[in-house]
């Protein structure tokens, strides 16, 4: 699916660095809108599962084209009102933090546009924890977060911050947003 920023459909993105509730609340989200959940922990997922070497540690490369692959198929499967858990514009700081070459996501990033609005959970330490999937400390999450809001306005979109407060408010601060 290619289309122009005149015909961008109604996909919503929820961004932000690693543990800043992002998951949470697009699950508090998922009664009201479509919910597509992040690719990278997906993609983490299966690797980890299968002995697969497409991760940041292991081959960086593959593991951002992982992402692209699966995130290209989320866009071109959503329909009507939408909210995803990362899009493609995310990847560009996948780029930043590995010193990878972003031409193929720029690519991605022009010819499938979402609301030029998007909402940016601040880094918060209160909430934040490692798992599985999320490896990075507070620090470097914190440090991922503000690659993620520069690779955002480079694309051109518009950072909306979301409160730090309880999950119910910020769904609200979400719908509300959408809905205006």
């Amino acid at each position: 699916m290619h289309v122009t920023r005149s015909e961008t459909p109604p996909f919503f993105i929820l961004t932000g660095p690693p543990g800043s509730g992002k998951t949470t609340l697009l699950q508090a989200l998922a009664t009201d809108f479509t919910a597509i959940p992040e690719a990278a922990r997906r993609v983490l997922a299966e690797q980890r599962r299968t002995g697969g070497r497409a991760t940041g540690e292991q081959n960086a490369a593959h593991f951002v084209a992982r992402m692209l692959e699966t995130m290209t198929i989320d866009y071109d499967g959503a329909k009507g009102l939408t909210l995803f858990d990362r899009g493609l514009p995310d990847l560009l700081a996948f780029c930043a933090h590995y010193r990878l070459s972003d031409t193929s996501v720029r690519v991605a990033v022009h010819s499938r546009p979402y609301r030029k609005r998007v909402f940016f959970l601040p880094a918060w330490e209160e909430i934040y924890h490692a798992d599985d999937e999320r490896r990075l400390d507070f620090v470097g999450a914190e440090a991922f977060g503000a690659l993620t809001r520069a690779g955002f306005i480079s694309a051109g979109y518009e950072m909306v911050d979301v409160p730090k407060t309880s999950v119910q408010a910020r769904a609200g601060f979400i719908r509300a947003h959408i809905e205006s």
